[in-house]
């Protein structure tokens, strides 16, 4: 059956077109009772706006870009972005406009999307993710004047939107609750160093006035038991005592570690405490339960479409931030003292 047009609406109603444009487009100029019938015949009739029609009459297509640069066997297992996916698709869901995600495994094929998308006029925005230092980002979608939100805070001159945690004050935060709980030295298991939130989190943990002692392992991105041999290595050179922390940047890197630790006959949390940077349902509902950071990637994306939403709106040069909660230590099972019934 053919799409049905405005002339088809207005035959069946008994109207001028003008009429029917303007019942639909919210216009004034039609009584009331009149665009109530349009709106009931043109809903019977299945009508729907011209997408393609409306983006060359106000320049907007009703869509949103996500790029997410990461191998993809990495990205099959990272509940991050699935998370932040929901917290925008949450947001967009009683609009007309649309998430347009997009995978690649080079940031070079990400710096070309983001020139084809503007190239195609195919998105009105765009959410980026994993912030560098002297990122090149912020310069092109500003030249290209498309309007932009990172997740984090990239290292540039350039101004940018963001959506951020200051992940400085968050290790801050988490060093002193695990001195609370009676941590002596902290083993900071990270794979993401190159990005600016881990070169935040590592300057942190370096510059720490505490007391604890603090070593750190960079575990390149790899399959759970590749990980889990290099954990395992890294283990057997240390001297553990119950007042060793494992923090884990990533849940991948969590889990490699629980295994590692169970090779080595290294009991949870008697003989070692672990602590997850990321919070996810993988963890805390496993047993034992894990020790975590209570942070909410849908909430960032939740705030990136309101930043958009309002640089749309309110349109200027200044750029827009929001600053989130710093989430703090939520302990379980794998910390002393902290099992739970």
């Amino acid at each position: 059956m053919a799409r049905p047009t405005i002339a088809d609406i207005a035959h069946a109603a008994g109207v001028s077109n003008t009429a029917v444009s303007f019942a639909l487009n919210g216009r004034p100029g039609v009584a009331e009772p009149t665009r109530e019938k349009i709106l009931a015949i043109a809903r019977d009739m299945g009508w729907s706006p011209n997408r393609a029609a409306k983006a060359l009459s106000t320049s907007r297509v009703d869509a949103l870009g996500l790029i997410i640069t990461a191998p993809y066997a990495e990205l099959a297992r990272d509940t991050f972005f699935l998370q932040l996916i929901a917290g925008v698709e949450r947001m967009l869901a009683a609009s007309p406009v649309a998430l347009v995600l997009k995978i690649v495994e080079s940031f070079e094929d990400e710096l070309a999307a983001i020139r084809q998308w503007h190239g195609e006029s195919r998105v009105d925005g765009l959410i980026l993710v994993n912030p560098r230092p002297e990122d090149p980002r912020p310069e092109l979608t500003n030249r290209l004047g498309i309007p932009t939100v990172f997740i984090g805070k990239p290292g540039t001159s350039e101004p940018f939107s963001s959506v951020f945690i200051d992940d400085a004050l968050v290790m801050d935060a988490l060093i002193v609750d695990l001195a609370a709980r009676g941590t002596q030295r902290i083993a900071y298991l990270h794979s993401h160093a190159r990005y600016s939130h881990g070169e935040a989190r590592l300057a942190a943990l370096r510059r720490h006035r505490s007391g604890l002692t603090a070593i750190e392992h960079g575990v390149p991105s790899s399959t759970i038991d590749e990980a889990r041999a290099a954990v395992r290595n890294f283990i057997s050179m240390l001297d553990l005592t119950p007042t060793t922390t494992f923090v884990c940047e990533s849940e991948d890197l969590t889990l490699a570690t629980l295994r590692a630790l169970g090779d080595l006959n290294i009991q949870v949390p008697a003989d070692a405490g672990v602590v997850s940077w990321e919070s996810s349902p993988g963890l805390t509902l496993r047993s034992p339960t894990v020790s975590t950071l209570e942070r909410s990637p849908a909430i960032m994306g939740e705030a990136a479409v309101e930043l958009l939403r309002d640089m749309r709106d309110n349109p200027g040069p200044e750029p827009r931030t929001h600053e989130l909660e710093c989430p703090r230590l939520h302990a379980r099972d794998t910390l002393p003292g902290s099992a739970q019934s």
